[in-house]
């Protein structure tokens, strides 16, 4: 079977809203001057002798088993722990005037005072208030506690959703009795190391949960569009976010179960299952619901869903972190649906606040320099922008989280940031190893067995696990670090800035391009009639290029812009621009077929004309006007899989030259398209 990339192609001309970072050393012809090419696909298992010799000298030298010490406990504790905490928090906040809360608050919400309340309550609870330590170890401690205290409630919690008889229990049962602390431990990072997630990161976080716990207790545990929103997460990755392989199990799939539908089966699903059961268990929700709002435990409202935590898979194979670099800086996120305004289900839409990036896991994109520069960049704040745009007013970018089997120690960089990196090697090596144990199973509807490519589904159950501890680990350090009080949040309390109208004030929500649109199923113009909508306002020429739907080259990539015909050209205007242009995207197919891969097309981009008012102001424009060209090939440089094609989306981005920005303003932007070689060209522009 041809392996399915991305069928999405994008363009976009970002706005001064974009930080300026200078490429003048990258040359304008390297899109086809060289090739690109694609690794062969990853035999699963690699490096896990290495791995397992390692595991074993670090643990010959560690200390007392700390399990064995820990006394189990009962899931209904755990609840009770857990009733305890939401109360506090509630009497915390009223005592600190913090409810009513609602959705109105500015976009650039100061966190701080959320994660204020919420860690003193955690603190004055685990009797934390005079723990003021930075100690990697004691954390470390309070996470074994944790982990092995609540294995039951860590199993229940770990229940896939279209698994309402948990027929995977023993089997969940056995990877969870096989995977050790260490496994995950051994690798959390040291405070302040440059693994480790940034204080100001984990802050937001902490407070996007508090204030969504605040919104629910203060609406009686019922749910409402009118409360603050869930933490919202993306996930970007190769072949094994999409959730290929995840089928090799030595467990039967439930009949007619969503878990065949790989999407579903994958660790970003599991993710926000995992976290949402753990963090809020239905016996606690319905609990609070009769409790504050007297909901009998039989009736609709007490069994309707509620989510902390909602997760998007935006993971394609043939997509590398460049990909997804380009979706994060503008924004090209999946529209809000119809169905999901106001409900309490879904992924919301819009900017997430938190990316995974898990493209290391398929050893994609090992090079991380070009990641950290460009996370590094958009995570620091505008400079250029008007002071009369409050930050308060702006939704910060998203916290970056990275994810990978091992890390590469022969890459060195430098960022002024920390990215936390979460390492998942030896946690699938033991439930892997784990699984071995149990009697071999084959699933009617997957007879065939892969040999290597992405883990099965052990290595997803685990993947949430280890997610969800790393995160838990961070936030009981900055807790634990901080000895926040009570008082604090009261005397913080944050007051709501009104926004500054003014189309140069970014919102850090709406995409900061002066045009952009991204194909495919996950885009933005997922149909030929989105794109045509799109692109048909600034058409001026047009011979040969039309919106396409073509499954040639997979679901994923087959919506898309076509230039057919050497020749073939698009022109667009922009006129009378209110932004200036700093950078150029564009993500164009790249294939091993024939019919694909000889194309090329040639990009102009021209800034600071006047095409609007007749040749004579064209002419005397050209004087100033600036003009970028470069040429993009289609021909991918990879072997082909069992015969089948090699199918990937490109991305070439371009930070343009520094120039006069106000002197664009009120000028006309041209991009013209043109096929120069081949006879087909897919690409969105």
């Amino acid at each position: 079977m041809a392996i399915i990339a991305t069928a999405a192609i994008f363009l976009s001309i970002c706005s001064a809203f974009l930080a300026y970072r200078s490429l003048s050393s990258i040359s304008l012809s390297s899109p086809s001057a060289g090739h690109y090419f694609l690794p062969p696909p990853k035999e699963w298992g690699a490096g896990r002798e290495r791995r397992k010799q390692a595991r074993q000298g670090r643990r010959a030298h560690s200390p007392v088993n700390v399990e064995s010490e820990v006394k189990s406990v009962q899931y209904s504790e755990y609840e009770t722990l857990l009733l305890n905490f939401l109360f506090s928090l509630r009497a915390e906040g009223i005592k600190s005037s913090m409810l009513p809360l609602n959705n109105h608050d500015p976009l650039g919400q100061d966190m701080g005072i959320y994660t204020n309340l919420g860690c003193s309550v955690f603190n004055q609870l685990n009797d934390n208030q005079n723990s003021q330590t930075t100690s990697n170890t004691f954390h470390k401690d309070q996470i074994i506690a944790l982990w092995s205290s609540h294995l039951p409630s860590i199993l229940e919690a770990s229940r896939h959703a279209d698994d309402t008889a948990y027929t995977h229990k023993t089997w969940t049962s056995t990877l969870l009795n096989f995977l050790s602390p260490y496994s995950i431990l051994d690798h959390l990072p040291k405070d302040n190391s440059d693994r480790s997630m940034g204080t100001k990161d984990i802050e937001r976080i902490i407070g996007i949960l508090v204030r969504r716990f605040l919104g629910l207790l203060q609406n009686s545990g019922k749910s409402s569009g009118t409360m603050p929103p869930p933490l919202r997460i993306a996930v970007f990755g190769g072949p094994t976010v999409e959730g290929k392989g995840c089928h090799r199990a030595r467990v039967g799939m439930p009949q007619g179960s969503i878990m065949a539908n790989p999407a579903f089966c994958a660790f970003p699903y599991r993710l926000e299952q995992f976290l949402n059961a753990i963090l809020l268990p239905p016996t606690v929700l319905k609990q609070l619901r009769r409790t504050l709002g007297g909901i009998s435990p039989g009736s609709v409202t007490s069994n309707e869903e509620f989510r902390l935590v909602e997760v998007i898979n935006l993971g394609e194979e043939g997509t590398d972190s460049d990909y997804s670099n380009a979706i994060v800086r503008n924004r090209m996120y999946p529209p809000l649906s119809e169905a999901q305004i106001g409900s309490s289900t879904g992924y919301g839409g819009g900017p997430p606040d938190l990316v995974i990036d898990a493209y290391g896991i398929d050893d994609y994109g090992k090079e991380t320099t070009e990641l950290y520069s460009f996370y590094d960049t958009v995570s620091r704040p505008s400079s250029d922008l008007p002071k009369e745009c409050l930050k308060e007013n702006r939704k910060p970018p998203p916290v970056i989280v990275r994810v990978v089997l091992e890390e590469d120690t022969s890459s060195q960089w430098k960022v002024a940031s920390s990215m936390l990196t979460i390492l998942l090697g030896d946690v699938v090596d033991d439930v892997e190893e784990g699984e071995m144990s149990l009697p071999d199973i084959q699933n009617p509807e997957n007879k065939e067995t892969e040999a290597g490519g992405a883990f099965g589904m052990a290595g997803h159950v685990a993947s949430s696990w280890t997610l969800g501890i790393n995160l838990a680990y961070a936030a009981i350090s900055h807790c634990g670090s901080a000895g926040y009080q009570s008082q604090q949040a009261a005397q913080m309390k944050n007051t709501v800035k009104h926004a500054f109208s003014d189309d140069r004030c970014d919102n850090g929500v709406d995409a900061p391009c002066l045009f952009s649109f991204l194909a495919g199923p996950q885009g933005t113009a997922p149909r030929p009639s989105a794109i045509a909508s799109s692109l048909m306002p600034f058409i001026v020429e047009n011979t040969g290029w039309q919106p396409e739907s073509d499954m040639s080259t997979g679901f994923a990539r087959k919506t898309g812009l076509v230039g057919s015909g050497t020749g073939a050209t698009m022109t667009l205007l922009f006129r009378n621009v209110t932004r200036p242009v700093r950078r150029f995207d564009v993500i164009t197919l790249r294939s091993t077929s024939e019919a694909w891969k000889d194309g090329a097309v040639q990009i102009a981009l021209v800034t600071g004309g006047d095409f609007s008012h007749g040749n004579e102001a064209a002419e005397e424009s050209a004087k100033v006007a600036k003009e970028t060209s470069f040429e993009i090939s289609a021909e991918l440089i990879a072997d082909r899989t069992n015969g089948e094609d090699r199918h990937i989306s490109y991305h070439f981005g371009l930070d343009l030259a520094e120039g006069d920005d106000a002197g664009q303003l009120g000028t006309d932007v041209l991009l013209r398209m043109t096929l120069t070689k081949g006879s087909r060209f897919k690409v969105l522009g």
